[in-house]
């Protein structure tokens, strides 16, 4: 039987696990046609096919592996094909039953369903909503992936996916009532996903994007909406806003450049606007968290006057003056710094994420 070409990770087979998020506040699942060859094959060799529901507490819905007692090809291809059906529909039934969402305790219990070296496709938004992972926790969406593995990895909250494919289907895609992601934070969401996949010892993380924004399944236990952050107004007089490390907005890990320079231009116009209409001038103050050394040490200080210094050029691209705009880095030494370390001294990266910011004041006012 001839199927489908498969990314070469996927190749190798083996047992198939499969955690479904079928919820509110996202879409109905969908089967990218990569999943729907994987099942074709994993039915086809005879290995085993689970699957799991993704809600505040993941239970399996079902198991099963295919098997034929028929005599000749054409009945034994007919069985087949609906144990493939009946697997579909399995998956199709899948409902949450409890509230919440904790798509990381799925994982970890398909991994352990998938023996050997199988796959694991998770299929959900992953906006958990549980400790230790709870996005609705203010930073949480913008945290740095490797510091928020770094925190799991800690806790001992890592899937154990050694030797496993993992296949994320549908990251960062959302339903109402929870607020659709930006472009940004929703790269950031997979990038964390990622990251806990290689972490938790995946032979490879595989992705797929599903349609953003269509109906969520009805009647289904209530799922806490993860707060996506406004992006601030300019100040319409002399005044300050803190605008993060976050969004459209948003720096390389440890360096002053954006992730992407037309994002940042874009949201920083309404800036230069309001300080070219009112002839204020601007003083711009980069901060940062404590990641690394716990202290204010001249590299952080550095690196906040240098973010600083970006967002001036984006500034001054827009018309703005550049002696109209001055630039001081304060690293850590600033009156909004949130303690962001827990009693070990372990570095939380939620609150470490708040702290990333570039202070906008406008000065001059008549």
């Amino acid at each position: 039987m001839t199927f489908a070409a498969l990314p070469g990770c996927l190749e190798q087979g083996g047992e198939l696990a499969l955690a479904v998020g079928a919820r509110a506040n996202q879409p109905a699942p969908v089967l990218p046609a990569d999943v729907q060859t994987l099942l074709q094959r994993t039915a086809y060799e005879g290995d085993r096919i689970s699957v799991f529901r993704v809600d505040g507490d993941p239970k399996p819905t079902g198991d099963a592996k295919f098997g034929s007692g028929a005599q000749n090809t054409v009945r034994w291809h007919k069985d087949l094909e609906n144990f493939q059906l009946a697997i579909g529909k399995a998956i199709s039934a899948v409902k949450a039953e409890q509230p919440e969402a904790n798509p990381l305790e799925a994982v970890a219990r398909a991994s352990e369903a998938a023996a050997g070296q199988g796959t694991v496709v998770l299929i959900d938004s992953g906006l958990q909503t549980l400790a230790p992972l709870d996005f609705r926790q203010d930073g949480m969406i913008d945290a740095d992936p490797v510091e928020l593995v770094d925190f799991l990895e800690k806790e001992g909250q890592l899937p154990k996916l050694e030797g496993k494919a993992l296949v994320l289907v549908g990251i960062g895609t959302t339903a109402e009532p929870q607020r659709s992601l930006d472009t940004a934070r929703r790269d950031n969401l997979l990038a964390i996903w990622r990251e806990i996949g290689e972490r938790s010892g995946a032979r490879c993380v595989e992705s797929y994007v599903t349609a953003q924004q269509t109906a969520a399944p009805d009647g289904l236990p209530a799922v806490g909406a993860v707060t996506i952050p406004p992006p601030p107004n300019p100040p319409k007089g002399c005044d300050s806003v803190s605008i993060r490390d976050a969004g459209r907005v948003k720096f390389r890990p440890n360096k002053a450049e954006f992730v992407s320079e037309t994002d940042a231009a874009a949201e920083l116009k309404a800036y230069a606007d309001t300080a070219l209409a009112k002839g204020y001038q601007v003083k711009l103050t980069g901060t940062t968290s404590s990641a690394g050394e716990n202290r204010n040490t001249e590299n952080k200080r550095q690196l906040s006057r240098d973010r600083a210094e970006a967002v001036k050029r984006i500034l001054v691209g827009h018309g703005v003056a550049a002696d109209a705009v001055t630039t001081f880095g304060a690293g850590m030494d600033f009156p909004g710094f949130v303690a962001d370390r827990d009693g070990s001294g372990d570095l939380v990266p939620q609150l470490a994420a708040r702290n990333r910011q570039v202070i906008l004041e406008f000065t001059g006012c008549a």
